[in-house]
């Protein structure tokens, strides 16, 4: 049985996701600090009083600690500039307190992981130096400032400040992704999955904590089902999914 790993990026399809039409759509505050890299299809939670998107569901106040209802649906909107591009090439990829749009942006899109073994899996998206480039006027070659740093306002489609934009996921809707944790099978129609906990970067020391779809355990909310095994727009494998619970 094949095993499922995407190739690049997490990507939705947003087949009927009612916080479009309720207007059940988050986007004020500011990502946590520590994450690098945030893709579409994973989840965060908009907390408030801790006054970031973050992974953590607790907060705390005079009372003691609060846990978070649920995480929402993180569906940033796409900005790719480039026609030989996809979605697979689309994150909010950290620059300081600002982002980036795709990894081209910062000279780490090259032959090495193009086929999927790292790009995309955080092993060489640790967040972009920043400084002055080793070659002035070249900074899409990683040998360009290889010992050296590049200044965030250098770079091409900078992005000022990083809101992401979180949707609230109601029981019935449906919506197609490829952002599920990899695992030596394929996932099955059927299966039930839930927003679980995942550190950065994959196989590497961890940095930074968002949460993806898992295999459901003894969870009994924020259930969703795979209800066809699918395809992306780019061919890639992809499930899509209806809220039960």
């Amino acid at each position: 049985m094949a095993s499922f790993k995407r190739i690049g990026f997490g990507q939705i399809e947003p087949n009927q996701l009612s916080a479009i039409k309720t207007g059940q759509i988050y986007a004020s505050l500011p990502l946590d600090p520590t994450v690098k890299i945030l893709q579409n299809g994973q989840f965060m939670y908009y907390n408030y009083a801790r006054n970031m998107v973050t992974a953590e569901d607790t907060v705390s106040d005079a009372q003691g600690a609060a846990t978070m209802p649920e995480p929402y649906l993180v569906y940033n909107e796409i900005k790719i500039y480039e026609d030989w591009r996809s979605y697979k090439d689309f994150a909010m990829i950290r620059v300081g307190d600002n982002y980036v749009t795709d990894e081209a942006m910062i000279g780490r899109l090259t032959s090495a992981n193009v086929d999927g073994t790292t790009y995309g899996g955080g092993s060489l998206t640790t967040g972009a130096p920043v400084g002055t480039p080793a070659s002035p006027g070249d900074i899409t070659i990683t040998p360009a400032y290889t010992g050296a740093t590049i200044g965030h306002t250098e770079y091409p489609y900078r992005m000022d400040g990083i809101a992401p934009r979180l949707l609230k996921t109601n029981i019935g809707d449906i919506f197609t992704t490829n952002t599920l944790k990899a695992q030596a099978n394929e996932y099955e129609e059927g299966d039930v999955v839930t927003p679980k906990p995942l550190q950065y970067p994959i196989g590497g020391t961890p940095e930074y904590t968002v949460l993806e779809f898992d295999k459901a355990t003894n969870e009994t909310t924020m259930l969703f089902v795979i209800v066809k095994k699918y395809t992306m727009p780019d061919g890639q494998r992809g499930y899509k999914v209806q809220r039960i619970a």
